[in-house]
């Protein structure tokens, strides 16, 4: 369940009382936003989504078992008025942080934003992420949500992929390289459109997302274990000047190469 509910301990004296029904954050927020409630209560079951809902403050306010199994929360009551960088590595709490900022100072929603994880064994997965900003009835932003798809998927294992497989491992091997996706879909028997529908069908991202996502997962090897310059790192991985990985870093990762670099060495 979407719980915010902590029970405390019972008080004998009146004004505990009235303390303990005073309503909470995720109860004011219903009020302010009936619609969230049916938006929790779809998510909820969803096993490969991660769903949450936060405060303008960056607090958790409700968030579906998908979210808390990532958060290696059991009780979602544990999760309530905390923050991301209690229950996630610095690396990855302040992208949440800096990427939620945007959406509540902006008002503005974000749609299949190509996020990137670091996971604990210093792996990298990834998602596409949606994030809205969440308003009351004066259109002032109160909270956001967050819904997050995983991308890891079995489409090696689909039968369609064996037409997009030779391009891939291309993509994958010459990453460093100008590569120019229509020249690479021409090796093949698709015209540039099937080839765009069946890699969104079957990796959730386009062709030109899937070769950005291999520059930067290669670019951020480098930076978590070398000391190379960031104009190195940039044409070494394929990018074609170091303003554009910078900026490309930023929009998957939520910080600079510099910050990205020294979090992921704490």
């Amino acid at each position: 369940m979407f719980s915010s509910l902590v029970v405390p301990k019972k008080h004998k004296d009146e004004a505990a009382q009235k303390i303990f029904f005073r309503p909470t954050n995720h109860e004011v927020l219903l009020v302010e936003a009936p619609g969230v409630e049916a938006m929790e209560k779809l998510f909820q079951r969803l096993d490969g989504i991660l769903f949450c809902i936060k405060d303008r403050e960056g607090c958790y306010l409700s968030a579906n078992a998908a979210f808390l199994r990532r958060a290696r929360v059991e009780d979602p009551r544990d999760l309530i008025g905390r923050t991301a960088k209690e229950f996630f590595p610095p690396l990855l709490a302040a992208g949440y942080e800096q990427q939620d900022a945007v959406v509540t100072s902006r008002g503005e929603e974000t749609r299949d934003r190509l996020e990137m994880i670091t996971n604990s064994d210093g792996g990298v997965g990834w998602y596409l992420s949606d994030k809205i900003p969440i308003r009351n009835r004066d259109e002032d932003v109160i909270g956001i949500a967050s819904m997050s798809r995983d991308l890891r998927s079995s489409a090696d294992n689909d039968p369609r992929y064996a037409k997009l497989a030779s391009v891939i491992e291309y993509m994958r091997t010459h990453y460093d390289e100008p590569l120019r996706i229509g020249q690479l879909v021409a090796q093949t028997d698709l015209s540039l459109s099937s080839f765009e529908r069946l890699m969104r069908s079957l990796l959730k991202v386009s062709p030109r997302q899937f070769l950005t996502r291999i520059r930067v997962e290669a670019a951020t090897r480098r930076l978590r274990d070398t000391d190379d310059s960031l104009g190195q790192i940039a044409l070494d991985c394929g990018f074609c000047d170091q303003s554009t990985f910078c900026r490309q870093l930023k929009a998957i990762a939520g910080m600079t190469a510099s910050r990205y670099r020294k979090l992921s060495r704490l």
